[in-house]
Protein backbone atom coordinates (compact mmCIF):
# COMPACT_ATOMS: atom_id res chain seq x y z
CA UNK A 1 0.00 0.00 0.00
CA UNK A 2 2.71 2.39 0.65
CA UNK A 3 4.75 1.80 -3.07
CA UNK A 4 0.69 3.01 -4.17
CA UNK A 5 0.46 5.95 -1.78
CA UNK A 6 3.65 7.79 -2.60
CA UNK A 7 3.38 6.83 -6.53
CA UNK A 8 -0.21 8.54 -6.65
CA UNK A 9 1.02 11.13 -4.48
CA UNK A 10 -2.02 10.51 -2.29
CA UNK A 11 -2.98 13.51 0.01
CA UNK A 12 -6.38 12.13 1.92
CA UNK A 13 -6.62 8.03 2.75
CA UNK A 14 -10.05 6.52 2.92
CA UNK A 15 -10.45 3.16 4.97
CA UNK A 16 -12.81 1.35 6.99
CA UNK A 17 -12.43 1.07 11.02
CA UNK A 18 -11.03 -2.92 10.73
CA UNK A 19 -8.48 -1.59 8.70
CA UNK A 20 -7.53 1.45 10.43
CA UNK A 21 -4.03 -0.26 11.93
CA UNK A 22 -2.54 -1.20 8.30
CA UNK A 23 -3.74 2.38 6.85
CA UNK A 24 -2.02 4.13 9.53
CA UNK A 25 1.07 2.53 9.37
CA UNK A 26 1.41 3.26 5.50
CA UNK A 27 -0.04 6.55 5.22
CA UNK A 28 3.04 7.11 7.86
CA UNK A 29 5.49 6.06 5.15
CA UNK A 30 4.40 7.90 2.72
CA UNK A 31 4.37 10.97 4.89
CA UNK A 32 0.56 11.52 4.93
CA UNK A 33 -0.81 13.08 7.91
CA UNK A 34 -2.96 11.07 10.63
CA UNK A 35 -5.40 13.99 10.54
CA UNK A 36 -5.72 13.10 6.44
CA UNK A 37 -7.02 9.68 7.31
CA UNK A 38 -10.96 9.33 7.10
CA UNK A 39 -13.42 6.80 7.60
CA UNK A 40 -15.91 5.43 5.10
CA UNK A 41 -18.08 4.54 7.52
CA UNK A 42 -18.50 3.47 11.41
CA UNK A 43 -15.84 5.21 14.07
CA UNK A 44 -13.08 4.87 15.50
CA UNK A 45 -11.35 7.47 18.12
CA UNK A 46 -9.50 10.18 16.75
CA UNK A 47 -10.62 9.86 12.98
CA UNK A 48 -13.36 11.59 10.74
CA UNK A 49 -15.63 9.58 8.83
CA UNK A 50 -16.83 10.60 5.28
CA UNK A 51 -20.21 11.13 7.14
CA UNK A 52 -18.82 13.86 9.31
CA UNK A 53 -17.88 15.84 5.97
CA UNK A 54 -21.08 15.90 4.64
CA UNK A 55 -22.21 17.36 7.57
CA UNK A 56 -19.62 20.02 7.89
CA UNK A 57 -20.40 20.73 4.16
CA UNK A 58 -24.05 21.58 5.13
CA UNK A 59 -22.71 24.75 6.30
CA UNK A 60 -20.43 25.67 3.38
CA UNK A 61 -21.69 27.79 0.87
CA UNK A 62 -22.28 25.75 -2.36
CA UNK A 63 -18.84 25.30 -4.92
CA UNK A 64 -21.14 24.71 -7.73
CA UNK A 65 -20.37 21.55 -10.34
CA UNK A 66 -17.23 20.77 -11.38
CA UNK A 67 -16.65 21.79 -15.00
CA UNK A 68 -13.86 20.17 -17.22
CA UNK A 69 -11.27 22.90 -18.42
CA UNK A 70 -11.41 24.58 -21.26
CA UNK A 71 -9.58 23.17 -24.21
CA UNK A 72 -10.11 19.55 -22.64
CA UNK A 73 -12.36 17.06 -22.99
CA UNK A 74 -12.99 13.52 -20.90
CA UNK A 75 -10.44 12.02 -22.56
CA UNK A 76 -8.00 14.21 -20.97
CA UNK A 77 -9.04 13.98 -17.86
CA UNK A 78 -8.09 11.44 -15.45
CA UNK A 79 -11.06 9.60 -13.15
CA UNK A 80 -9.09 6.63 -11.55
CA UNK A 81 -5.48 5.63 -11.24
CA UNK A 82 -5.27 1.96 -10.80
CA UNK A 83 -2.50 -0.44 -10.61
CA UNK A 84 -1.36 -2.82 -12.76
CA UNK A 85 -1.27 -6.60 -11.37
CA UNK A 86 2.62 -6.27 -10.68
CA UNK A 87 3.49 -9.63 -12.57
CA UNK A 88 6.85 -8.68 -13.75
CA UNK A 89 7.43 -5.85 -11.19
CA UNK A 90 6.31 -3.45 -8.76
CA UNK A 91 2.71 -2.52 -9.81
CA UNK A 92 2.72 0.73 -12.29
CA UNK A 93 -0.26 3.58 -11.69
CA UNK A 94 -2.47 3.14 -15.23
CA UNK A 95 -4.23 6.52 -15.77
CA UNK A 96 -7.93 5.44 -16.67
CA UNK A 97 -9.77 8.42 -18.35
CA UNK A 98 -13.11 9.65 -17.69
CA UNK A 99 -13.63 8.54 -21.64
CA UNK A 100 -12.25 5.46 -20.75
CA UNK A 101 -14.21 4.34 -17.87
CA UNK A 102 -17.23 5.46 -19.74
CA UNK A 103 -16.85 3.62 -23.03
CA UNK A 104 -16.01 0.39 -21.14
CA UNK A 105 -19.16 0.76 -19.55
CA UNK A 106 -21.01 1.03 -22.67
CA UNK A 107 -18.92 -1.56 -24.17
CA UNK A 108 -20.09 -4.14 -21.84
CA UNK A 109 -23.76 -3.08 -21.80
CA UNK A 110 -23.71 -4.31 -25.40
CA UNK A 111 -22.97 -7.57 -23.89
CA UNK A 112 -25.21 -7.67 -21.27
CA UNK A 113 -28.41 -9.81 -20.74
CA UNK A 114 -30.59 -8.46 -17.98
CA UNK A 115 -32.89 -10.13 -15.61
CA UNK A 116 -36.40 -8.18 -16.33
CA UNK A 117 -35.89 -6.96 -12.95
CA UNK A 118 -32.20 -5.12 -13.53
CA UNK A 119 -29.14 -5.54 -13.34
CA UNK A 120 -27.64 -7.03 -10.06
CA UNK A 121 -24.24 -8.53 -9.47
CA UNK A 122 -22.15 -9.38 -6.07
CA UNK A 123 -18.38 -8.12 -5.45
CA UNK A 124 -16.37 -11.09 -4.31
CA UNK A 125 -13.02 -9.83 -5.76
CA UNK A 126 -11.27 -6.71 -4.34
CA UNK A 127 -11.78 -3.32 -5.91
CA UNK A 128 -8.48 -2.40 -6.18
CA UNK A 129 -8.70 -5.31 -9.29
CA UNK A 130 -9.65 -2.95 -12.74
CA UNK A 131 -12.66 -5.63 -13.21
CA UNK A 132 -13.43 -5.44 -9.48
CA UNK A 133 -12.88 -1.19 -9.82
CA UNK A 134 -15.24 -1.29 -13.17
CA UNK A 135 -17.79 -4.24 -12.77
CA UNK A 136 -18.84 -3.57 -8.97
CA UNK A 137 -17.91 0.18 -8.38
CA UNK A 138 -18.64 1.98 -11.67
CA UNK A 139 -20.98 -0.54 -13.80
CA UNK A 140 -23.62 -0.66 -11.09
CA UNK A 141 -24.19 3.09 -11.00
CA UNK A 142 -23.98 3.26 -14.91
CA UNK A 143 -26.91 0.28 -14.64
CA UNK A 144 -29.17 1.91 -12.00
CA UNK A 145 -28.31 -1.51 -10.79
CA UNK A 146 -27.01 -2.93 -7.80
CA UNK A 147 -24.19 -4.69 -6.04
CA UNK A 148 -24.13 -6.39 -2.81
CA UNK A 149 -20.66 -6.30 -1.05
CA UNK A 150 -19.45 -8.94 1.33
CA UNK A 151 -17.23 -7.22 4.09
CA UNK A 152 -15.83 -10.94 4.64
CA UNK A 153 -15.56 -13.93 1.91
CA UNK A 154 -17.69 -16.87 3.64
CA UNK A 155 -18.77 -19.45 1.01
CA UNK A 156 -22.24 -19.71 2.80
CA UNK A 157 -22.97 -15.88 3.00
CA UNK A 158 -21.89 -15.67 -0.72
CA UNK A 159 -24.42 -18.60 -2.24
CA UNK A 160 -27.24 -17.30 0.20
CA UNK A 161 -26.84 -13.90 -1.20
CA UNK A 162 -26.98 -15.31 -4.73
CA UNK A 163 -30.23 -16.99 -3.86
CA UNK A 164 -32.20 -14.27 -1.67
CA UNK A 165 -31.38 -11.88 -4.46
CA UNK A 166 -31.73 -13.81 -7.68
CA UNK A 167 -28.17 -12.83 -9.26
CA UNK A 168 -27.73 -14.23 -12.51
CA UNK A 169 -24.83 -13.86 -13.63
CA UNK A 170 -21.76 -14.99 -11.21
CA UNK A 171 -18.26 -12.96 -11.88
CA UNK A 172 -15.29 -14.60 -10.15
CA UNK A 173 -12.16 -15.20 -10.04
CA UNK A 174 -10.80 -18.71 -11.33
CA UNK A 175 -9.75 -20.00 -7.25
CA UNK A 176 -13.75 -19.24 -5.80
CA UNK A 177 -14.79 -21.58 -9.25
CA UNK A 178 -12.28 -23.86 -8.28
CA UNK A 179 -14.39 -24.05 -4.84
CA UNK A 180 -17.86 -24.03 -6.17
CA UNK A 181 -16.86 -26.88 -7.79
CA UNK A 182 -14.87 -29.04 -5.70
CA UNK A 183 -16.33 -27.39 -1.68
CA UNK A 184 -18.86 -29.63 -0.48
CA UNK A 185 -20.70 -26.80 1.63
CA UNK A 186 -22.07 -26.16 -1.72
CA UNK A 187 -23.73 -29.32 -2.47
CA UNK A 188 -26.33 -28.43 0.15
CA UNK A 189 -27.07 -25.03 -1.90
CA UNK A 190 -27.21 -26.60 -5.64
CA UNK A 191 -31.21 -27.18 -6.26
CA UNK A 192 -31.56 -23.34 -5.40
CA UNK A 193 -28.39 -22.23 -6.89
CA UNK A 194 -29.72 -24.11 -10.39
CA UNK A 195 -33.24 -22.19 -10.25
CA UNK A 196 -31.32 -18.50 -10.49
CA UNK A 197 -27.60 -18.90 -12.18
CA UNK A 198 -27.64 -18.41 -15.76
CA UNK A 199 -23.90 -18.07 -16.20
CA UNK A 200 -20.29 -17.47 -14.73
CA UNK A 201 -18.08 -15.10 -15.84
CA UNK A 202 -14.35 -15.30 -15.43
CA UNK A 203 -10.94 -13.44 -16.88
CA UNK A 204 -8.09 -12.34 -14.42
CA UNK A 205 -6.26 -15.81 -15.22
CA UNK A 206 -7.26 -19.24 -17.38
CA UNK A 207 -9.28 -21.67 -15.93
CA UNK A 208 -8.42 -25.39 -16.55
CA UNK A 209 -10.55 -27.56 -18.87
CA UNK A 210 -11.11 -29.98 -16.06
CA UNK A 211 -12.74 -27.35 -14.09
CA UNK A 212 -14.68 -25.70 -16.77
CA UNK A 213 -16.07 -29.62 -17.46
CA UNK A 214 -16.59 -30.06 -13.67
CA UNK A 215 -19.00 -26.59 -13.52
CA UNK A 216 -20.68 -27.34 -16.99
CA UNK A 217 -21.83 -30.91 -15.06
CA UNK A 218 -22.43 -29.10 -12.12
CA UNK A 219 -25.08 -26.45 -13.27
CA UNK A 220 -25.97 -27.93 -16.21
CA UNK A 221 -27.76 -25.30 -18.93
CA UNK A 222 -25.48 -22.51 -17.61
CA UNK A 223 -23.08 -20.46 -19.60
CA UNK A 224 -19.41 -19.50 -19.59
CA UNK A 225 -18.12 -16.06 -20.49
CA UNK A 226 -14.69 -15.43 -20.33
CA UNK A 227 -13.14 -11.58 -20.53
CA UNK A 228 -9.63 -11.35 -21.71
CA UNK A 229 -7.94 -7.23 -21.18
CA UNK A 230 -5.85 -5.84 -18.60
CA UNK A 231 -5.54 -2.65 -16.18
CA UNK A 232 -4.14 -0.62 -19.07
CA UNK A 233 -7.33 -1.73 -21.32
CA UNK A 234 -9.72 -0.75 -18.44
CA UNK A 235 -10.48 -4.16 -18.34
CA UNK A 236 -12.59 -6.13 -21.37
CA UNK A 237 -10.67 -6.08 -24.86
CA UNK A 238 -12.43 -9.13 -26.04
CA UNK A 239 -15.38 -11.15 -24.13
CA UNK A 240 -17.99 -13.77 -25.22
CA UNK A 241 -20.85 -12.35 -27.02
CA UNK A 242 -24.25 -14.47 -26.33
CA UNK A 243 -23.94 -15.89 -29.34
CA UNK A 244 -20.65 -17.86 -27.48
CA UNK A 245 -21.25 -18.64 -24.06
CA UNK A 246 -21.60 -22.07 -24.51
CA UNK A 247 -18.92 -24.00 -22.83
CA UNK A 248 -17.11 -25.03 -25.53
CA UNK A 249 -15.67 -21.12 -26.33
CA UNK A 250 -14.93 -20.93 -22.75
CA UNK A 251 -11.57 -21.91 -23.64
CA UNK A 252 -11.17 -18.54 -25.81
CA UNK A 253 -10.96 -15.00 -24.81
CA UNK A 254 -14.12 -14.26 -26.92
CA UNK A 255 -14.44 -11.63 -29.26
CA UNK A 256 -13.40 -7.75 -29.63
CA UNK A 257 -15.66 -5.26 -27.62
CA UNK A 258 -17.49 -2.43 -29.83
CA UNK A 259 -15.28 0.01 -31.28
CA UNK A 260 -11.96 -2.57 -30.74
CA UNK A 261 -9.45 -2.81 -33.03
CA UNK A 262 -6.58 -5.49 -32.31
CA UNK A 263 -3.52 -6.62 -34.39
CA UNK A 264 -1.15 -9.62 -33.75
CA UNK A 265 2.23 -8.56 -34.55
CA UNK A 266 5.73 -11.16 -35.53
CA UNK A 267 7.39 -11.64 -31.90
CA UNK A 268 10.64 -10.79 -33.87
CA UNK A 269 10.19 -7.64 -35.89
CA UNK A 270 7.07 -5.73 -34.22
CA UNK A 271 6.53 -4.00 -38.10
CA UNK A 272 4.96 -7.53 -39.69
CA UNK A 273 1.35 -7.97 -39.05
CA UNK A 274 0.05 -11.13 -38.56
CA UNK A 275 -3.08 -13.28 -40.02
CA UNK A 276 -5.79 -15.54 -38.84
CA UNK A 277 -4.27 -18.43 -36.94
CA UNK A 278 -0.77 -17.13 -36.48
CA UNK A 279 0.93 -16.39 -33.48
CA UNK A 280 2.32 -13.14 -31.98
CA UNK A 281 2.08 -10.33 -29.87
CA UNK A 282 -1.50 -9.51 -29.19
CA UNK A 283 -1.50 -5.11 -29.05
CA UNK A 284 -5.47 -3.38 -29.20
CA UNK A 285 -6.40 -0.14 -30.02
CA UNK A 286 -9.99 1.50 -29.02
CA UNK A 287 -11.95 4.15 -26.68
CA UNK A 288 -10.66 1.60 -23.53
CA UNK A 289 -7.42 2.62 -23.92
CA UNK A 290 -5.79 4.10 -20.66
CA UNK A 291 -3.87 7.18 -21.11
CA UNK A 292 -0.34 5.86 -19.86
CA UNK A 293 1.22 5.17 -16.61
CA UNK A 294 1.78 8.22 -14.24
CA UNK A 295 5.01 9.51 -13.87
CA UNK A 296 6.59 6.93 -15.99
CA UNK A 297 7.31 8.07 -19.71
CA UNK A 298 9.42 5.09 -20.36
CA UNK A 299 6.66 2.52 -19.61
CA UNK A 300 4.40 4.33 -20.98
CA UNK A 301 6.30 4.80 -24.53
CA UNK A 302 7.26 0.96 -24.52
CA UNK A 303 3.21 -0.30 -23.61
CA UNK A 304 1.76 2.40 -25.92
CA UNK A 305 2.41 3.15 -29.41
CA UNK A 306 2.18 6.23 -31.70
CA UNK A 307 -0.61 4.39 -33.72
CA UNK A 308 -2.71 4.35 -30.22
CA UNK A 309 -2.26 0.04 -30.06
CA UNK A 310 -1.37 -1.35 -26.05
CA UNK A 311 1.13 -3.41 -26.60
CA UNK A 312 0.12 -6.19 -24.41
CA UNK A 313 2.81 -8.47 -23.74
CA UNK A 314 0.50 -11.79 -24.32
CA UNK A 315 1.64 -14.14 -27.08
CA UNK A 316 -1.72 -15.55 -28.78
CA UNK A 317 -3.86 -15.46 -32.06
CA UNK A 318 -7.06 -14.67 -33.57
CA UNK A 319 -9.13 -17.80 -35.17
CA UNK A 320 -11.18 -17.56 -38.15
CA UNK A 321 -13.94 -16.87 -36.39
CA UNK A 322 -12.71 -13.99 -34.44
CA UNK A 323 -11.67 -15.52 -31.39
CA UNK A 324 -9.23 -14.63 -29.30
CA UNK A 325 -6.97 -17.08 -28.29
CA UNK A 326 -4.00 -16.53 -25.45
CA UNK A 327 -1.47 -18.35 -24.68
CA UNK A 328 1.14 -17.13 -22.29
CA UNK A 329 3.07 -14.09 -21.83
CA UNK A 330 5.88 -12.78 -23.97
CA UNK A 331 8.23 -12.16 -20.59
CA UNK A 332 7.72 -15.38 -19.79
CA UNK A 333 8.29 -17.54 -22.11
CA UNK A 334 10.69 -20.14 -21.78
CA UNK A 335 13.79 -20.60 -24.72
CA UNK A 336 14.83 -24.03 -25.30
CA UNK A 337 17.78 -24.08 -27.69
CA UNK A 338 15.89 -21.31 -28.77
CA UNK A 339 12.32 -22.23 -29.38
CA UNK A 340 10.00 -20.35 -27.68
CA UNK A 341 7.91 -22.73 -24.83
CA UNK A 342 5.07 -21.10 -23.38
CA UNK A 343 4.64 -22.43 -20.11
CA UNK A 344 0.82 -21.82 -19.83
CA UNK A 345 0.71 -24.77 -22.20
CA UNK A 346 2.08 -27.06 -20.05
CA UNK A 347 0.19 -26.38 -17.03
CA UNK A 348 -2.72 -26.54 -18.86
CA UNK A 349 -1.93 -30.11 -19.56
CA UNK A 350 -0.54 -30.83 -16.39
CA UNK A 351 -3.75 -29.85 -14.79
CA UNK A 352 -5.81 -32.62 -16.69
CA UNK A 353 -3.74 -35.03 -14.80
CA UNK A 354 -5.97 -36.80 -12.37
CA UNK A 355 -3.51 -36.48 -9.29
CA UNK A 356 -2.73 -32.47 -9.70
CA UNK A 357 -4.31 -30.20 -7.82
CA UNK A 358 -2.46 -27.03 -8.91
CA UNK A 359 1.07 -26.43 -10.81
CA UNK A 360 3.06 -23.64 -12.36
CA UNK A 361 5.70 -23.83 -14.89
CA UNK A 362 8.82 -21.78 -15.41
CA UNK A 363 12.06 -21.76 -17.02
CA UNK A 364 15.49 -23.03 -15.15
CA UNK A 365 18.79 -22.53 -16.35
CA UNK A 366 20.21 -25.22 -18.43
CA UNK A 367 24.06 -24.84 -20.35
CA UNK A 368 23.35 -27.10 -23.25
CA UNK A 369 19.42 -25.87 -24.16
CA UNK A 370 19.64 -22.77 -22.72
CA UNK A 371 16.75 -23.39 -20.75
CA UNK A 372 14.20 -25.80 -19.52
CA UNK A 373 10.98 -26.21 -18.39
CA UNK A 374 10.50 -27.05 -15.05
CA UNK A 375 6.95 -27.75 -12.99
CA UNK A 376 6.14 -27.20 -9.60
CA UNK A 377 3.30 -29.30 -8.72
CA UNK A 378 0.65 -29.35 -5.46
CA UNK A 379 -1.35 -32.87 -5.44
CA UNK A 380 -4.53 -33.70 -5.04
CA UNK A 381 -5.84 -33.38 -1.20
CA UNK A 382 -4.98 -36.92 0.56
CA UNK A 383 -2.55 -37.94 -1.67
CA UNK A 384 1.38 -36.95 -0.65
CA UNK A 385 4.28 -36.64 -3.02
CA UNK A 386 6.60 -39.18 -4.34
CA UNK A 387 9.28 -40.31 -6.56
CA UNK A 388 6.58 -42.61 -8.13
CA UNK A 389 4.76 -39.69 -9.27
CA UNK A 390 7.12 -37.35 -10.21
CA UNK A 391 8.44 -39.83 -12.83
CA UNK A 392 4.72 -40.27 -13.80
CA UNK A 393 4.52 -36.49 -14.38
CA UNK A 394 7.44 -36.62 -16.35
CA UNK A 395 6.31 -39.38 -18.35
CA UNK A 396 2.55 -38.31 -18.83
CA UNK A 397 4.17 -34.38 -20.11
CA UNK A 398 6.89 -36.88 -22.64
CA UNK A 399 4.12 -38.44 -24.25
CA UNK A 400 1.96 -35.46 -25.37
CA UNK A 401 4.42 -32.83 -26.22
CA UNK A 402 7.49 -32.55 -28.39
CA UNK A 403 10.75 -33.11 -27.34
CA UNK A 404 11.93 -29.75 -26.24
CA UNK A 405 8.46 -28.78 -24.19
CA UNK A 406 9.20 -31.98 -22.15
CA UNK A 407 9.88 -31.09 -18.40
CA UNK A 408 13.71 -30.89 -16.68
CA UNK A 409 12.45 -31.43 -13.43
CA UNK A 410 9.16 -31.75 -11.28
CA UNK A 411 9.15 -30.17 -8.23
CA UNK A 412 6.76 -30.77 -5.31
CA UNK A 413 4.77 -27.88 -3.65
CA UNK A 414 2.38 -27.00 -0.90
CA UNK A 415 1.34 -24.51 -2.59
CA UNK A 416 1.68 -22.11 -5.59
CA UNK A 417 2.30 -17.93 -4.77
CA UNK A 418 -0.93 -16.22 -6.67
CA UNK A 419 -2.11 -12.72 -6.71
CA UNK A 420 -5.88 -11.63 -4.52
CA UNK A 421 -7.70 -12.27 -8.08
CA UNK A 422 -5.69 -16.07 -9.14
CA UNK A 423 -3.70 -14.67 -11.22
CA UNK A 424 -0.12 -16.78 -10.83
CA UNK A 425 3.15 -14.87 -9.54
CA UNK A 426 5.55 -17.13 -11.68
CA UNK A 427 8.44 -13.81 -10.68
CA UNK A 428 8.19 -14.75 -7.34
CA UNK A 429 7.87 -18.55 -7.76
CA UNK A 430 11.32 -17.74 -10.16
CA UNK A 431 12.94 -15.83 -7.11
CA UNK A 432 12.48 -18.28 -4.73
CA UNK A 433 13.65 -21.03 -7.07
CA UNK A 434 17.15 -19.20 -7.37
CA UNK A 435 17.21 -18.89 -3.73
CA UNK A 436 19.98 -21.65 -3.12
CA UNK A 437 19.33 -21.63 0.74
CA UNK A 438 15.70 -22.47 0.12
CA UNK A 439 14.22 -25.48 1.36
CA UNK A 440 13.33 -27.40 -1.48
CA UNK A 441 10.05 -29.84 -1.76
CA UNK A 442 10.40 -33.55 -3.15
CA UNK A 443 11.90 -33.00 -6.80
CA UNK A 444 12.27 -35.44 -9.78
CA UNK A 445 14.09 -34.71 -12.76
CA UNK A 446 14.43 -36.41 -15.80
CA UNK A 447 17.21 -38.79 -16.66
CA UNK A 448 16.67 -37.44 -20.43
CA UNK A 449 20.25 -38.23 -22.56
CA UNK A 450 21.09 -34.82 -23.90
CA UNK A 451 22.43 -35.67 -26.90
CA UNK A 452 19.01 -36.79 -28.30
CA UNK A 453 17.87 -33.03 -27.85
Amino acid sequence: MTHALKTADTKILVTLPGSIEAAVAAAKDAGIPRSHILLLEGKAPGFKSVQDLIEQGRSLPPTGVYQIPHGKTNKDICGYLNFSSGTTGYPKAVMLSHHNIIAQCLQLRQLQLLPADGYRTIAVMPLFHITGLVRFITYPVFMNGECFMLPQFKMETMLETIIAHRIEELIFVPPILIRIVRDPVVEAYLPRLREVVRRFSSGSAPMSPEILRLLEARFPGTGFRQGYGATESTACISSHPPSHFAYRYAHTGGKLVANTVAKVIDLSDASRLLGPGETGEICARGPQIAMGYLGNPEATAESFDEEGYLHTGDVGHIDDEGLLHIEDRIKEMIKVKGIQVPPAELEDLLLGHDLVEDCAVLGIRDDYAGEKPKAYVVVKSGLSPSEELGRALLKYVRERKVRYKWLAEVEFAESIPKGPTGKLLRRLLKASDQKTDRSKGLCVRDNVDRAKL
